[in-house]
């Protein structure tokens, strides 16, 4: 399938001040099917910038009429290394892709023109500088505003001359979900806590690599929700309550993508990165430059920070969350993958690697611990190393997909060859609503978002790495408001109307990201699905200062 030059899809709303933004429009005629499945249900080593709106549904229903789940989840699955791959493509600053997917003097990768999320949920609540572009421009994103800090709690710096935002990452981010930064100060004027209540869990620490570095995270918006959320001002709080109107059952309804629109629908990517040292065998990565504020007053290495308090440091990815909503999917398509080495290494074919995040050499470490917390400073500890496991093995079917993307990427020169897809999580019945807790297991659990979804659970390593908990209360994977604390802790645990069953769990996409709602007032957010599965809304969103809209 061959796309054109760059143009525009409507959302199911006419925008007001902004069109929705797609990234290509298909040439091919209708019936075609798209390259990446002319091998189905192989991966096609015949590698293209192909960005899939939505998978194949006239092949989705064939399968699903035939009774093919597997091949159905198969579909989902070469989705999700299509949308990998892409997104991970080198493209110029005009948007256009490399002839080669390894040519990265080309330019950086794609997703690299997309908005980072403290651009467009500013800490001060004003109005992002995205809003106020025509809707050609919006398209791509190549400068950043130069006063605007990296993450909660962190001061604006002075921005390098001649600094390139799609080369040089500026992260602070600590927290796979808030924006934590390494010492989050106590006199925060924060309008809401940096970790949500109903990921602590998961969020409350952050992950230390084998050197003693922390893993810093940061979030993409694609242009297509960036215009529907300039559009109805829903990047601060202040906009989300006119727009709700205190109603807590008003919802948003992002973009869906189309199979026959590529680049159509709301996306939203989470990256997590760690430093590479010397040690480092960098060819294994997706790498880019980085500034990352200093470690109890220390860079990495030991290194003094420089005059604005920055440290010079190169990353490399070792995972990434790609979110899309689509129509065969209203409740988002979610893939998430990992860097090959996280885990485990092969020591007889590479003597000299080790694994990311785990010792091999100690067997008695205990998988999945928080570093410890000082209350007073707010520092976390950088020793020990998290030492992390995974609770739900990757699926063979899985391992064997994964082997012919490695074959077919190496063929092609691409570090993408040392990564690989942990699942893809999608809703089997779409217009399933989600279960009423009250009614009991396993519903409330395995279809908690409505959909359906399958698999059940779906986490990363590197940002859900404290939710491999395996046993837990059935309560913790419930949409409940409360999950009593152990009974040594809680006296009246008995009288909560909440099921404190013990249950296999990790954590779902789709059941996590369906509690996000929308602000109704300036302090209280509404519930479930509201928030259409983005929790940047209640997360991310602050309260306008006086005469900012």
């Amino acid at each position: 399938m061959n796309y054109e030059a760059s143009s525009f899809g409507m959302p199911r709303v006419l925008l007001s001040v902004l069109v929705a933004a797609t990234v290509f429009v298909s040439s091919a005629s209708a019936d075609d099917t798209p390259t990446y499945l002319d091998t189905f249900p192989a991966f096609n080593p015949q590698l293209t910038t192909d960005l899939p709106g939505d998978v194949d549904v006239s092949l989705k229903k064939q399968l699903e009429n035939d009774k093919k789940f597997a091949q159905v989840q198969r579909l989902f699955d070469l989705w999700s290394w299509q949308s990998f791959i892409t997104l991970n493509w080198p493209v110029n600053d005009k948007g256009e892709f490399s002839p080669s997917v390894s040519d990265t003097a080309f330019g950086p990768a794609k997703w690299t023109t997309w908005y980072e999320s403290p651009s467009i949920f500013r800490r001060d609540g004003g109005v992002p500088a995205a809003c106020a572009k025509p809707s050609k421009e919006l398209l791509l994103s190549l400068t950043r505003e130069a006063n605007l800090p990296i993450a909660r709690d962190l001061k604006p710096f002075a921005l390098p001359k001649g600094f390139d935002k799609r080369k040089t990452r500026l992260l602070g981010n600590i927290s796979a979900i808030g924006d934590a930064s390494p010492a989050t100060p106590a006199t925060s004027t924060d309008t809401h806590p940096d970790v949500l209540d109903e990921t602590v869990q998961a969020f409350s620490a952050p992950m230390i690599d084998q050197n003693g570095n922390y893993v810093f995270y940061e979030i993409q918006i694609d242009p297509n929700e960036v215009g529907y959320i300039c559009t109805y001002k829903l990047y601060n709080i202040n906009g989300q309550v006119e727009f709700t109107k205190g109603d807590p059952t008003k919802k948003a309804d992002l973009p869906s993508g189309t199979d026959k629109v590529d680049g159509s629908g709301a996306w939203e990517l989470k990256l997590a990165w760690r430093i590479l040292t010397a040690s480092d065998d960098k060819s294994r990565f997706l790498t880019t430059a980085a500034l990352v504020p200093p470690t109890n007053g220390k860079c990495p290495g030991g290194s003094t920070p420089g005059k604005d308090n920055q440290c010079p440091v190169d990353v490399g990815m070792v995972g990434m969350h790609i979110a899309h909503k689509s129509q065969s999917s209203p409740q988002w398509i979610w893939a998430t993958f990992e860097q090959i080495d996280n885990l485990a290494v092969n020591n007889v074919a590479h003597p000299n690697l080790k694994p990311s995040f785990f010792d091999p050499s100690c067997e008695i470490c205990v998988p999945n611990q928080p570093p410890a917390h000082n209350q007073s400073t707010g520092q976390w500890a950088t020793t020990p190393p998290t030492q992390a496991w995974r609770a739900i093995p990757i699926p063979p079917d899985k391992v064997a997909l994964n082997e012919q993307a490695a074959l077919a990427l190496a063929k092609a020169n691409s570090a993408m060859q040392y990564y690989q897809l942990i699942d893809t999580q999608w809703p089997t019945d779409p217009s399933a609503p989600p279960a009423n807790p009250k009614d009991g297991l396993p519903n409330a659990i395995n279809n908690k978002p409505g959909g359906n979804p399958t698999p059940v659970y779906l986490t990363n390593i590197t940002m859900e790495t404290y939710f491999q908990a395996g046993v837990q209360a059935a309560c913790k994977q419930e949409e409940v408001n409360t999950c009593p604390a152990p009974s040594w802790l809680t006296a009246n645990q008995a009288s909560q109307p909440v099921d404190m069953t013990s249950v296999f769990g990790t954590e779902s996409c789709m059941g996590c990201h369906s509690s996000a709602g929308l602000y109704v007032t300036p302090t209280k957010t509404s519930g479930q699905l509201n928030g259409d599965f983005s929790w940047l809304f209640a997360q991310k969103a602050q309260l306008a200062k006086p005469n900012k809209p």
